[in-house]
């Protein structure tokens, strides 16, 4: 009776361990579903600083919202100085068919704004500065 007790208990357990691990890798496959698929694909793009001036802060957001939150900055406090170039690997929580870049200029002299890029179709974004015209262009391509 004791031996027909502890084949039963075994059985048991092991059923258990069997369901357990089958509904954890369910989870795990549909959590690293959900993680892996990007939201917007191929928004990476190259930025090139060739202002004369360095950059304190760079923010990208989607077209239309009209504000700018921390979220937004990608630089998360790095440099990027005059002459570099910076890879954007760009994964938003937002979905947006165009997108806006802001740089906010290490000398405090103000920001400039880039509105409704198509980031989709963009691989380089080059920042230079017309000293004669004071004006601040992005060359895209």
């Amino acid at each position: 009776m004791r031996k027909l007790f502890l084949i039963a208990v075994s059985i048991v357990f092991c059923l258990g361990l069997v369901v357990t691990s089958t509904h954890s890798a369910k989870l795990n496959n549909a959590f690293t579903s959900v993680v892996a698929q990007p939201q917007n694909p191929e928004l990476d793009f190259t930025i090139v600083n060739k202002t004369g001036y360095d950059v304190k802060a760079l923010y990208i957001g989607a077209s239309g919202t009209g504000d700018w939150t921390k979220d937004d900055e990608v630089l998360k406090g790095r440099a990027f100085p005059n002459g570099k170039s910076y890879d954007i690997k760009f994964s938003p929580r937002a979905k947006a068919e165009k997108w806006d870049i802001m740089v906010d200029w290490a000398d405090g002299s103000g920001k400039e704004e880039w509105l409704n890029l198509k980031l989709t179709e963009i691989t380089k974004v080059t920042l230079i500065y017309d000293k004669e015209k004071d004006q601040t262009k992005a060359i895209i391509e």
